[in-house]
């Protein structure tokens, strides 16, 4: 039962430290890299040889002679399938080609191919273990053959990580140093195991082994994927508010920076969406016109008329602050007017144009408007509106000009 028992012990600690590998089913192990995938399959195989060894120990000692029998032979096929995963791991992991990888592929399917047929013809002739006529286990020649060529096949898996660690340095040299230390571990466990046939000291070494790969290898690999997905999320943030600077620079008038012709236009495009679908409810256009700005250029220069547009813009934006406001040319405007400005649009634009009839007689920003209204049913597009807003905003400004303005 104490052979069980280790077995067992050994099966819970991978199962505990590799969690995430071998049972979240999750996109995670759908993408990982091959050398991570060869990995896990390897880690799985380590878990179908700890099972057997489990139950080996435990029918062994209730003397379940047929069952112990059969546990034997996939026990040990398992146990060649592992090395051989083993082997397809550090090949993998190394993403080199050279004459030691080379050997260790070859030799690794060998071995698989060769351990395979010799559980083959114990089932015909006992070369490999047999049970004596008091169910005692008795091991043949060739496992020690077997045991001899895995406990090769894990020096020679070293040699190939110490091989390449030497043109290596820090993180990547000390991951390959981890994983030729763990084929040391495995060697030193087989020749013990050879040694003593009733003690799970295969087992014993995969623990040590996969713990040191875990602490050394995995969480660092994990580390360092955390630290390059930061690095990914920080770059990507960065571009987000880089291309979100720049769409609203290329949506900003640079002059007065309100939004300019091309956030109108899109905006505007917008609500069309809304009209022909149905869903726009309320929606007002108000035009806006710098009057005589051309005469403030001639006569002042054009310092004093980028003064007096930014002096206009201010006020428009300051007047209906709750509305978006579009430069869409030298001294023309626009104000979108929905929900709460919408509400008192009457009531603002009468004060606003209360306010440019003063400016007239105060040398102030004399601003001509124009407002009318989204027609249910009856426009098709916001440009029909502004069409009629832009109409009134010239009578108003014939009428500002016929009471002084310039």
């Amino acid at each position: 039962m104490n052979y069980s028992c280790t077995a067992l012990v050994a099966l819970v600690i991978l199962l505990i430290i590799n969690y995430d590998i071998l049972l979240k089913k999750n996109k995670e192990n759908r993408n990982l890299i091959p050398a991570q995938k060869s990995y896990r399959r390897f880690l799985l195989s380590v878990v179908i040889f700890y099972a057997c060894d489990t139950l080996w120990g435990f029918f062994y000692d209730l003397q379940f002679l047929t069952i112990t029998y059969i546990d034997t032979m996939v026990f040990f096929a398992v146990m060649a399938y592992s090395v051989f995963l083993w082997t397809r791991y550090v090949i993998s992991y190394l993403k080199v080609k050279n004459v030691f990888t080379t050997v260790l592929n070859y030799c690794g399917w060998f071995f698989l191919l060769f351990e395979w047929i010799v559980v083959l013809i114990n089932l015909f002739f006992p070369v490999l273990f047999y049970f004596d006529e008091n169910g005692t286990y008795v091991a043949g020649s060739q496992r020690y053959v077997n045991l001899g060529i895995q406990l090769i096949m894990f020096l020679m898996t070293t040699i190939c990580m110490l091989y390449v660690s030497a043109k290596n340095s820090g993180k990547v040299r000390f991951r390959h140093l981890s994983i030729g230390l763990f084929g040391i571990v495995m060697t030193v466990f087989v020749f013990l195991q050879m040694l003593f046939p009733f003690l799970a000291l295969y087992s014993v070494g995969y623990m040590i082994g996969t713990c040191l790969l875990h602490t050394f290898v995995m969480e660092d690999i994990k580390a360092d994927k955390l630290k390059e997905l930061k690095e990914l999320v920080d770059r990507e943030r960065t571009h987000k508010e880089q291309l979100g600077s720049a769409i609203q620079m290329a949506h900003t008038d640079s002059l007065t920076g309100v939004r300019n012709k091309l956030a109108y236009e899109e905006m505007a495009r917008s609500y069309d969406e809304k009209i022909a679908s149905g869903k726009l409810k309320e929606l007002a256009v108000i035009v806006f016109d710098l009057n005589g700005l051309k005469k403030i250029n001639d006569s002042k220069g054009h310092d004093e008329g980028d003064r007096y547009i930014k002096e206009g813009s201010r006020l428009i934006c300051r007047w209906f602050k709750h509305s978006p406001v579009f430069r869409i040319g030298g001294d023309e405007f626009v104000a979108l007017l929905v929900e709460q400005d919408f509400a008192k649009r009457a009531t603002l634009l009468n004060g606003f144009n209360r306010l440019i009839e003063n400016n007239i007689s105060n040398e102030n920003v004399v601003i001509s408007t124009g407002m009318d209204e989204y027609i249910s049913k009856q426009d098709k597009n916001v440009e029909e509106v502004f069409v009629r807003a832009d109409k009134k905003m010239y009578e108003r400004k014939s009428y500002l000009k016929s009471i002084g303005s310039i």
